[in-house]
C-alpha cells in the first residue's frame, strides 16, 4: 500500500511513518507542496492530509477532483475540527483525530482501502448486469480501434464520464440506491450511442468511458452533449448537488489521430485531464482537451 502524505508537522509525519511501519504498511511518500502531491497522485493507494495544513481544503478538493476513487484520510485536532463537515463534503473518505492512535489509524486506513476494492468489484458486477464493457475490454477495444484508424487515417475520440457528487449521494441515500443510480445512468449512456463500433465501458468510482472510433472532435462533442442531456432527463433527485438538486455528469473529451499522435494511453490521459477541468469548473459540463500529446512531451 503506497501512502501519500501532504507534508505536515514533524510530529504528525513521524507518527504516520511509525504507525504504518508497525503494521507493515507503506511505503509513505511525504509531498512538500500541493503541486508535488498532485504530481505523485497517480501511484498512491491512499492520501493523508492534515486539516491543520489545509484549512481552505484546496488540497482535499484537488485530490478528489483528479481522483474520485483514492481513499482520502483527513487528520484533525480541536482547532481544525470545525472544518470536518466541509472536509467530508469536499470528498474526504474518513476523518481521524490527533494525536493518532496507531492501531485505530491503520485499521481505518485498511478499511478505506478495502472499501475501494469492494467498489471496484461492484462496478465490475454492475457493468456485467448492464452488458457494459469492463476496463479490460475497453483497453482491448481501444487498442484495436487505434490500429484500425492508423490504417484508415481517421481520428479516434474518447469521453470520460463522471457522476457528479456520487459519494454524497451514497451517504444520503445508501449504497444500494447509489448502485441503482449507476445502473440507470449506464443504461442511459448505452442507449445514447448508436453505432456498432461505439463502446460504453464502466469504471470504478462512478465513472464511465465512451470510445468513439472514426469520430472527430465536433462529432465527439455532439455525442457528449447528448449523453449529458440524457442523464438530466432521468431527473434523479440529489439534494447534495449544489446548484442542480439532481444527478448530473461531467465529461472530458479528447480526439487523436493515430497516424501522428503517440499512443492510446495519451488519448486516455488527455480525456482525464479534460474531465478534471470540467469538475474544477463547476461540473455538469463538457470540457475538451486540445493537446493530446501533453503527457508525451512531459
Amino acid at each position: 500500500m503506497s501512502v501519500l502524505l501532504l507534508d505536515a508537522s514533524g510530529a504528525v509525519r513521524d507518527c504516520v511513518y511509525v504507525s504504518l511501519k508497525s503494521q507493515d504498511l507503506g511505503p509513505v511518500y511525504a509531498a512538500g507542496s500541493i503541486e508535488e502531491l498532485i504530481g505523485e497522485l497517480a501511484g498512491a493507494s491512499a492520501v493523508i492530509l492534515d486539516l491543520g495544513e489545509d484549512p481552505g481544503l484546496r488540497a482535499c478538493r484537488r485530490v478528489r477532483a483528479l481522483n474520485p476513487r483514492v481513499p482520502l484520510i483527513v487528520l484533525f485536532d480541536e482547532e481544525s475540527a470545525e472544518h470536518l463537515e466541509a472536509a467530508l463534503s469536499a470528498g474526504a473518505t474518513d476523518c481521524i483525530s490527533k494525536p493518532i492512535n496507531p492501531l485505530e489509524f491503520c485499521a481505518r486506513l485498511r478499511s478505506a482501502a478495502n472499501r475501494r476494492r469492494h467498489e471496484e468489484t461492484e462496478s465490475s458486477e454492475a457493468s456485467q448486469s448492464l452488458q457494459l464493457a469492463g476496463e479490460q475490454s475497453f483497453s482491448e477495444c481501444l487498442d484495436r480501434a487505434w490500429r484500425r484508424e492508423r490504417r484508415s487515417g481517421l481520428p479516434v475520440s474518447l469521453l470520460v464520464v463522471n457522476v457528479d457528487h456520487l459519494a454524497a449521494y451514497n451517504r444520503h441515500w445508501g449504497r444500494s440506491a447509489g448502485d441503482e443510480c449507476l445502473r440507470r445512468i449506464g443504461a442511459a449512456l448505452l442507449a445514447a450511442v448508436f453505432r456498432p463500433d461505439d463502446l460504453v465501458a464502466c469504471r470504478a468510482g462512478g465513472e464511465f468511458v465512451v470510445l468513439l472510433p472514426a469520430t472527430d472532435q465536433p462529432g465527439a462533442g455532439v455525442v457528449a452533449e447528448r449523453l449529458r442531456t440524457r442523464v438530466l432527463e432521468l431527473a434523479i433527485p440529489h439534494a447534495g448537488s449544489p446548484g442542480w438538486q439532481q444527478i448530473t455528469i461531467s465529461l472530458g473529451a479528447a480526439t487523436a489521430r493515430p497516424l501522428v499522435d503517440p499512443s492510446p494511453e495519451d488519448l486516455v490521459a488527455a480525456a482525464e485531464r479534460a474531465l478534471s477541468k470540467a469538475k474544477l469548473d463547476g461540473r455538469n459540463r463538457l470540457v475538451v482537451e486540445e493537446n493530446v500529446t501533453l503527457s508525451a512531451m512531459a
